[in-house]
């Protein structure tokens, strides 16, 4: 709901920013291509989810680096303060039928390794996602000619409202895979013993 809340506000906001100081074209243009330019960036983010979630598990262990945040990296995170906002992070697990709002099953390595696959290929949509949100400025067919001042008035500003949107279950993700990477190592040496 927060993100639902946060996106309506930025529309309006860039909306209203256009409108005030804007003054190339009638303010329902504004409207509309805010509009164009968020749900274009909606189904981009779907796009490059469903392209990386066709990829090989293999490409996802959790050994690789881009995956494990260090001590310095993790105190990073805490001093952005994600203890207090990481719950409020919008969670799109139902799209593959596993949540990572919560660990159901600790003490289960089977589930725990899942969860931690799941984690990894939610970093790489995230990482993925953020270069790619600046790709509908090409949307804006007018500027090619000079004529228009759209992708950078609207479809940049909702190209850096998701990145950060997109951007802060990306650092939930690594802070998390640290802890659940311990549990599940920790299970896996308790299930040899």
């Amino acid at each position: 709901m927060l993100y639902i809340l946060i996106i309506v506000i930025m529309m309006a906001l860039i909306a209203i920013a256009n409108i005030i100081f804007n003054q190339m074209y009638d303010w329902y243009v504004y409207v509309v291509a805010v509009v164009i330019f968020t749900i274009s960036s909606i189904l981009l983010d779907g796009l490059v989810a469903l392209i990386i979630r066709k990829m090989n598990e293999k490409h996802f262990d959790y050994h690789k680096r881009i995956f494990n945040a260090s001590p310095k990296r993790i105190k990073f995170y805490e001093s952005l303060g994600i203890k207090k906002w990481k719950d409020k992070v919008l969670e799109l697990g139902m799209f593959t039928n596993f949540r990572k709002n919560k660990i159901d099953n600790p003490k289960d390595p089977m589930y725990i390794r899942q969860y931690i696959l799941e984690a990894c290929y939610g970093v790489i949509i995230h990482y993925v996602s953020i270069p790619a949100s600046f790709l509908i400025l090409l949307l804006d067919y007018n500027m090619y000619i000079g004529e228009s001042n759209l992708f950078l008035t609207v479809a940049l500003p909702v190209a850096l409202v998701n990145v950060v949107l997109i951007g802060a279950p990306a650092l939930v993700l690594r802070y998390n895979l640290v802890k659940l990477i311990k549990i599940y190592e920790i299970q896996i040496r308790k299930n040899k013993d």
